[in-house]
This record gives C-alpha cells, sequence and structure tokens, in this order.
C-alpha cells in the first residue's frame, strides 16, 4: 500500500487522483499533448491535455489504464481532443488486455463550444468502451465529482459505477430543468428537492450505484473487486435489461410505422408491437418521432432488442438499421428520478451487443439528431447515413446565444462547430454519406456488402 493510500483523492488534481490509485504511487502517463484546436476563437486559453489525463499503472500488481478527467477545465467538458482520448484508452485496453480499465470522471458532459466535434468524440469513445467491454476488459467508472450529459451515459456504460459522496449525475442537471422553458419560477427555485434526484446518496439508495468512501484504499480494494469477479459481457447486458426491467411499471407508447415504410417502401412488422420492421435481409428499428427519447420508449425499443440479439445469436449475421429523428432525449424531473442515463447506456449497449455477435448496426439520420437521443442511438452505428435534410442539435440555440454571445442564427446556419444542418456534421467525419431518401436502401446494402467481403476475407 502506497503512504497515499489512506488520503482522499476528490481534491486532488488528475495526475494525482491516478498516483494515489497506483501502487507504489507509479504513474506512466499516455499520450503526448493535445490541446484544442478550437477555444482560441472564444478567447480560452486550451489545456495540453485537453482536460484530460491518461496513464498506466498497476493495482496490486494488475495492469490497469486510466482516464481522469479534470473539472477545472471547463468543468471536464469532452471537447474533440478529449473524446479523442478516451477512445484511444478503449482501443488501447482491446490491444493491451489490462486488468481493467478505470474511468475518474468529473464532467459536464459534451463541449458546448465544439458542439458537432465534441458530440462525435464521445460518441465514439462511448462505443469503444462498449466494444472493450465485449472483449473482455472490465471498465470501472467512478464519480469523483459531478457527471452530467453524454458523461453520465458513458459512466453507466461502464461494468461497474461506483460514486463519491457528494457528487451528482444524470444526463440533464439541475440548472438545466430549471431553465427548461416553461418552468415556473417557484419550482425552478426548489433546488434542495432537485438535488436529491442527482445526488449519489439517491442514485445509491435506488440501487443504481455503489457509494465508496473518498478514500485512496477503498478505491483500490472497489477496482480489484471488479477485476476479480469478471463475467461476459452477453451476461452483464442480459442482466441489466432484467434490473431495469423490474425497476418500475409504466405504460410503453404505440410505435407509429410511417417513417419506416417512407424509407423502407414494402417493409413489414416482426410483431404486432411494431419496434422493429423487416425489409429484405434487413432489420429495422423505428425512430422516436416527434416526441422526445425517454424511458418508457427506451424499454418498449430494448425488449425489442433484445429479442433480436438473442434471437439471431449463433445464427447468420443481419443488418439492423436504426432510423433516427426526435426532439432528443427527455429533459425533465421524471425522466431523471428514473435515472434515464442508465437507460440510454443499456440501449447503446445492446447495439454494442449486436455488433459483437457480427451484426452490421447502420444508423439513419432521417430527421433530427438531438442531444443524448442521437448520441446513444444511431450515432452509435457504423456507418450512418444521412437525409439531405437531416439535421443535428448538439446544442441549443438558446445555449449557444449564452456561450458564445454571438449571431446565434448565422451560427446555427454556417458555423462548422454549431451548425445544425448535416452538411456541417459531415464535414467532421460523423456521416459516410448523405443520401436521398430513394437512395438509401441502395446504399445501405452497398455498403454492408462491402462489410461482408472485408469479413469474408479475413
Amino acid at each position: 500500500m502506497t503512504p497515499a493510500a489512506k488520503s482522499s483523492i476528490r481534491g486532488l488534481p488528475p495526475t494525482a487522483r491516478i498516483a494515489a490509485l497506483a501502487d507504489d504511487g507509479v504513474v506512466a502517463v499516455l499520450g503526448g499533448s493535445r490541446p484544442s484546436p478550437h477555444l482560441g476563437r472564444f478567447s480560452i486559453v486550451p489545456h495540453d491535455d485537453d482536460g484530460v489525463v491518461v496513464a498506466r499503472i498497476a493495482i496490486g500488481g494488475h495492469p490497469i489504464l486510466v482516464a481522469a478527467q479534470d473539472e477545472r477545465f471547463l468543468r471536464g467538458s469532452v471537447g474533440e481532443s478529449h473524446g479523442k482520448a478516451l477512445t484511444a484508452l478503449f482501443e488501447r485496453a482491446i490491444a493491451e488486455r489490462p486488468a481493467a480499465a478505470v474511468l475518474l470522471l468529473a464532467s459536464g458532459g459534451v463541449r458546448l463550444h465544439e458542439a458537432n466535434a465534441a458530440e462525435l468524440a464521445l460518441a465514439r469513445a462511448l462505443a469503444a468502451s462498449l466494444d472493450a467491454r465485449a472483449a473482455g476488459i472490465p471498465i470501472a467508472a467512478l464519480a469523483v465529482g459531478d457527471v452530467f450529459g453524454g458523461a453520465s451515459v458513458l459512466a453507466c456504460a461502464a461494468s461497474t459505477l461506483a460514486l463519491l459522496p457528494g457528487t451528482r449525475i444524470g444526463v440533464s442537471g439541475p440548472k438545466v430543468l430549471a431553465s427548461m422553458p416553461g418552468t415556473p419560477p417557484a419550482h425552478a427555485a426548489r433546488s434542495n428537492e432537485g438535488e436529491a434526484i442527482f445526488s449519489a446518496e439517491a442514485r445509491v439508495a435506488a440501487g443504481h450505484a455503489i457509494l465508496l468512501t473518498d478514500a485512496a484504499q477503498d478505491i483500490r480494494s472497489w477496482v480489484r473487486t471488479a477485476i476479480s469477479a469478471p463475467r461476459t459481457f452477453a451476461d452483464e447486458v442480459a442482466a441489466e435489461h432484467d434490473r431495469l426491467a423490474s425497476s418500475d411499471v409504466a405504460a410503453v407508447p404505440v410505435p407509429s410505422n410511417a417513417s419506416v415504410l417512407s424509407l423502407f417502401p414494402g417493409a413489414i412488422p416482426l410483431s404486432a408491437d411494431g419496434w422493429l420492421w423487416r425489409s429484405g435481409d434487413v432489420t429495422i428499428a423505428r425512430p422516436v418521432g416527434a416526441g422526445s427519447c425517454g424511458v418508457d420508449f427506451l424499454r418498449g425499443m430494448d425488449d425489442a432488442l433484445r429479442g433480436f440479439v438473442d434471437g439471431n445469436a449463433g445464427t447468420r449475421s443481419t443488418v439492423l438499421v436504426v432510423i433516427e429523428d426526435s426532439a432528443g432525449h427527455e429533459v425533465s424531473r421524471a425522466a431523471e428520478s428514473r435515472f434515464l442515463s442508465r437507460y440510454l447506456a443499456h440501449h447503446a449497449a445492446l447495439l454494442a451487443l449486436a455488433r459483437a455477435r457480427g451484426h452490421r448496426v447502420v444508423g439513419v439520420l432521417a430527421g433530427t439528431g438531438h442531444s443524448a437521443a442521437f448520441f446513444a442511438n444511431a450515432l452509435q452505428g457504423a456507418p450512418l447515413f444521412a437525409l439531405p435534410d437531416a439535421r443535428v442539435v448538439a446544442m441549443e440555440a438558446h445555449a449557444i446565444a449564452r456561450v458564445t454571445g454571438l449571431d446565434v442564427a448565422a451560427l446555427v446556419r454556417d458555423d462548422p462547430l454549431l451548425g445544425q444542418p448535416v452538411r456541417h456534421f459531415a464535414a467532421q467525419g460523423g456521416v459516410d454519406a448523405i443520401v436521398e431518401s430513394a437512395a438509401l436502401p441502395a446504399a445501405i446494402a452497398a455498403a454492408t456488402s462491402k462489410c461482408s467481403r472485408r469479413s469474408a476475407a479475413h
């Protein structure tokens, strides 16, 4: 045990947090300088590490890869370089096969100043983390500070989640809920009630996470436990599905078939409930539609996806198309009380399990790709196609105005990082092709046929 093993880690800077957990305090920092290329325009001085330290250590003699976010820099927000560093960590884990990868998280989520590039980078980190779990690498996530937005989904996508006392976690934090249009001032002022939803103590009491004391020796023991009791990714996903299904009872919305049939004429439903459809050799998951993506939608869809994954286990691979068009994730006290982050993470995990079993998960942005709904759904597909009139809303106009103080209309229309027309997201590398709806089935067939030929060649 190191001399620092009995100490608190929350008040330490990221590298010191890592050292407090490491055998003999030995830390090998990985990666070179990666300052954000986007912050200068906002008169923000970038940090060389972009707010995340990635390192290799040992805990109890076991090799561990670890990432520690720095909440002192832009609230630990994930910019493009930050997200790429996380992705590289998980890819390194798949290649090196350490005993575990540990995330010391403290983040407000996607960095608003780099909206399109940042959302894409964090979505790819989420996919890489799940691919690492599918490859047999335990991922242990610990909230060292507050964890909101897409970072909360990344946390919930880990094999095990722990929280330090006094931390908070959720997709939409108290300030976001209070700032929603139409929120009565008296309701917005009930900060104590709002804080109770997000607190570590409330999440642990609801069975969503483990509460750890802020002591390095206890955190080291938690990591060793994660290493000593590994399960297969499929077993972990199945267990999480059963836990979420039994957590509460709610009416599941009845799906509409309009969006599916407009893109895949002649598609037929695979069951009476209409969550999944079939067109030739392609299985299609219906989009949310005009409403927001909440717990009830995810529960209905994920029951269907679990049936698809289990029903096709051991058979030839198929193509699963995930269509994106929604008003974004549900922003409400009810959704946060039910811990929407965990449901979004489980949805992404089911898509990762489909990938792990050889199915091609293809994303289609048919309308609006909005915030965490897009992040955990179609943005997990590869390739990702988009229709010409599609939009990506990584950052709402009122938030753009608050953060930049610039001409919002011009930024939303023309800015490569903040612009919402899909051409801007495509320019960041987030879309493989923009195609007309009539050409979509052929484009999917051509892309997945190439994947099949590459797989056969290997």
